[in-house]
């Protein structure tokens, strides 16, 4: 069934939400960031106060989280109950331009999923775009616990990764379900400004990566690239509806799993989304037929969905090969990013 949302409901007012998960985080404990723009207990503790007015609910413990751009941290509460605090990168962090509004891109996808879905992601508790007292943005989560997926898939059998899988596959289905008028990143079609085509906000979303590439002198076919899309870009005109895409949402390091059931128990990873074509989502490449099932439709057994599954491919590689510069981790990232782009590449050279 597709949900047709009417923008803008998705500037909407977050209230407080009191009930929160129950459970243990499962990750390495780390203590809190004491960098010039990390928030102190101090802060923390008054935020919440403040957030919920009662002085018995606060902060029992903080601890810092691993998290690849923003600085995350894991609130256990007086009550037993816990909440995820996500901030801003550290003020040395170099972004894309893509990535300029991520938390403000989380709020507000978790503000539409939480109410129209049955998908189980995190309940958006507070979004506070000014930051209050913690001087600078914020936003505050339900805690889901769990299990990566990323963790735990080389121990799953067959038929538990079937599940896994065919779970993905309906959960994906209900969010890019939901559709917008126009079609580009979360904030410009809030603020009424997106692309009236996909292959024009396609477009502009690959052009921003290219330039964040050649801002740092990134090594790349830009040529290639350029002509490539070009030269298929009518394939991208055929998306005549914009669904919700969340990019990287589906991947194994955002799937949670139940630590007994090994069922998908939650879903994170909503900083990257955009109003476009589903098959843009990373969690398509590759896909298994569980998935699929899941999905209700095999999209990629027509010429035309192929292509511009490999033309989204060449966009997830060309961003994660700029990310590698500005935010350097493992060299086998970069490295494989350059295979995968080489590989869409000579994929659309063919057809």
């Amino acid at each position: 069934m597709l949900l047709k949302m009417h923008l803008p409901p998705l500037d909407v007012a977050v209230y407080p939400i009191v009930t929160m998960a129950h459970g243990r985080y499962g990750g390495p404990v780390r203590p809190a960031s004491s960098s010039p723009n990390s928030p102190d207990f101090s802060n923390i503790q008054k935020l919440i106060r403040n957030i919920f007015r009662s002085s018995r609910l606060s902060v029992q413990q903080v601890e810092r989280l691993q998290g690849r751009l923003h600085q995350v941290y894991f609130l256990r509460m007086t009550d037993g109950s816990a909440l995820v605090l996500k901030c801003p990168p550290q003020l040395n962090t170099r972004l894309l331009r893509h990535e300029q509004r991520g938390l403000e891109t989380e709020a507000k996808v978790l503000e539409l999923i939480k109410p129209y879905t049955q998908v189980p992601v995190p309940q958006c508790v507070k979004h506070d775009p000014q930051g209050g007292s913690l001087g600078s943005p914020y936003i505050i989560l339900s805690h889901i616990p769990g299990t990566r997926l990323s963790d735990v898939a080389p121990y799953l059998s067959a038929s538990e990764r079937t599940v896994v899988d065919h779970a993905l596959g309906a959960y994906i289905r209900s969010i890019t379900s939901l559709a917008a008028p126009s079609f580009g990143m979360m904030h410009r079609v809030s603020a009424g400004t997106g692309s009236t085509s996909w292959r024009e906000a396609f477009v502009s979303l690959l052009e921003s990566a290219l330039r964040d590439a050649e801002d740092m002198l990134v090594t790349m076919p830009y040529n290639s690239i350029r002509y490539h899309i070009l030269r298929h870009g009518p394939m991208l005109d055929q998306v005549t509806e914009a669904r919700l895409v969340p990019i990287n949402a589906g991947q194994p390091e955002n799937v949670l799993l139940d630590e007994g059931t090994r069922q998908v128990y939650g879903l994170l990873g909503f900083s990257d989304v955009v109003w476009g074509d589903p098959l843009m989502a990373g969690v398509f490449m590759d896909a298994s037929e569980a998935f699929y099932q899941g999905y209700g439709e095999y999209p990629v057994r027509e010429r035309n969905a192929r292509v511009r599954q490999l033309i989204y491919a060449v966009y997830r590689a060309v961003v994660a090969v700029v990310t590698h510069y500005y935010r350097p981790r493992f060299a086998s990232e970069e490295l494989d990013a350059r295979r995968s782009l080489t590989w869409a590449l000579n994929q659309l050279s063919q057809v």
